[in-house]
């Protein structure tokens, strides 16, 4: 019955995994992006877009240093807009499911991870004996494996999970339904805080007031209130480089000047 969609799921898995590796990383990764294709391929773009742009916010501060992955934001956005959608939910089950399912995938990257990091006394042996054919398939191996995993798991999980999700999410009494309701309003100005304990800075500090006050009583929409954020931003920067500019003339001019009564 879901053979279709675990299909389709499937792809997109295979597809975003590998665009990390093999495309110079497109972004197609993000939530927000992700999330929409999901929607867009299963029929329901706009609760797709929903569903994205929410979990962006939440996962706004989430990046992957090195090997460490605080979560696999990628994976819990498919994952939940598929069985959201699937389920006829809202985006509160989403929200719900995608951010355990995005912890709990960490352990399929490490896994990953490790394995391909077994692969590499295979490279230095097939180097040792000028062996490019071999390297060449080591290297395909190593870059089409991981994402042929991780289509392979999203194959599985909607083929075999969707049912069991839409049952579970029928059965949910409606007490503990608007419990999610109200977690999903909270998760997202969590992200936000997240990120913002890593970027605060006391000067911007107005800039926070400035937010909070456009939308709490000025009733501005968030587009308004994010190009307004464009414009701040554009103007701080062209007075910092006018600023700089000027440094480095005066800096210049003192050089000369100095030169001149040495000499």
């Amino acid at each position: 019955e879901m053979l279709k969609e675990a299909i389709i799921i499937a792809l997109v898995m295979f597809v975003a995994d590998l665009s990390d590796m093999a495309m110079g990383d497109p972004m197609l990764r993000r939530p927000l992006v992700i999330s929409s294709v999901v929607g867009l391929l299963l029929g329901d773009l706009t609760q797709g877009v929903i569903i994205g742009a929410s979990l962006e916010v939440i996962f706004l501060g989430v990046t992957q240093i090195g090997g460490a992955l605080p979560s696999d934001t990628m994976t819990g956005a498919i994952f939940g807009t598929a069985f959201s959608i699937l389920s006829g939910s809202g985006t509160e089950v989403a929200l719900s499911l995608a951010v355990p399912i995005s912890i709990l995938a960490v352990f399929i990257n490490q896994f990953c991870l490790f394995v391909r990091g077994l692969l590499l006394k295979k490279f230095n042996d097939y180097i040792e004996d000028d062996n490019q054919k071999g390297i060449i398939r080591l290297h395909m191996a190593s870059t089409f494996g991981v994402p042929l995993v991780y289509g392979i798991i999203g194959f599985c999980g909607i083929y075999f999970g969707a049912n069991a999700v839409q049952s579970l999410v029928n059965d949910i009494p409606e007490f503990l339904m608007d419990g999610l309701t109200v977690a999903s309003g909270l998760l997202p100005a969590l992200g936000l805080a997240l990120l913002l304990n890593t970027l605060w800075d006391a000067k911007i500090a107005v800039f926070l007031l400035l937010g909070f006050v456009l939308i709490a009583y000025m009733d501005l929409p968030l587009i308004a209130i994010a190009l307004i954020g464009v414009v701040i931003a554009v103007f701080t920067a062209v007075i910092e480089k006018e600023r700089k500019s000027t440094v480095v003339v005066a800096q210049t001019n003192c050089s000369e000047e100095e030169d001149f009564f040495n000499e």
